[in-house]
């Protein structure tokens, strides 16, 4: 698990969570949260202690296993019901073990039709809703949730969204696809 992967690393470099919250430029308590597992950083601190311990981000997230195979080295999630998802919304990566879609109400057509949430379960309360990406169509939904699906069946650790569609603010409420 990445939390018991991170203790172990800070401990092994003999860094206290202090130092090491000094080195990714968050609060010590974000630290314990990462080492306690009820928080998890985003991609680009991920990247700071991939560099700083000198481990892949495989490696760090301690969730894969290595294969040979005939087209090379294949990647595997040990932890087959979750896969590491970055948010096209708020940049945020996380493991998500079920999704749940949101409809966008009052459809216009400069709207998204659909926004994809991720469940991670790393709330202090539970599960905690994640959003990911909005989608113009429900078809484009689908397609990713059966992308998604596939990719965690086949024990891959991580998935980057394909279908999704950049939006921008329209107005206090609205929102309009980028086009």
């Amino acid at each position: 698990m990445f939390s018991e992967k991170l203790q172990k690393l800070r401990k092994e470099r003999g860094v206290s969570q202090e130092e090491l919250s000094e080195i990714l430029n968050v609060s010590r308590q974000s630290i314990s949260k990462y080492e306690n597992g009820t928080s998890e950083p985003n991609f680009e601190k991920l990247l700071i202690l991939s560099k700083y311990f000198n481990v892949s981000l495989d490696e760090l997230l301690d969730n894969t296993i290595f294969q040979n195979s005939e087209q090379g080295l294949v990647v595997k999630n040990i932890q087959s019901n979750k896969i590491l998802i970055e948010s096209k919304i708020d940049g945020k990566v996380s493991s998500f073990y079920k999704f749940i879609n949101s409809s966008v109400f009052g459809k216009k057509e400069h709207h998204p039709e659909m926004m994809l949430l991720g469940v991670d379960g790393h709330s202090f309360w539970g599960d905690n809703a994640v959003a990911l990406a909005w989608y113009a169509t429900k078809n484009d939904y689908e397609k990713e949730l059966q992308a998604i699906m596939e990719a965690m069946s086949e024990g891959e650790a991580a998935y980057h969204l394909k279908y999704y569609v950049n939006v921008k603010k329209k107005g206090i409420f609205d929102l309009e696809i980028i086009r």
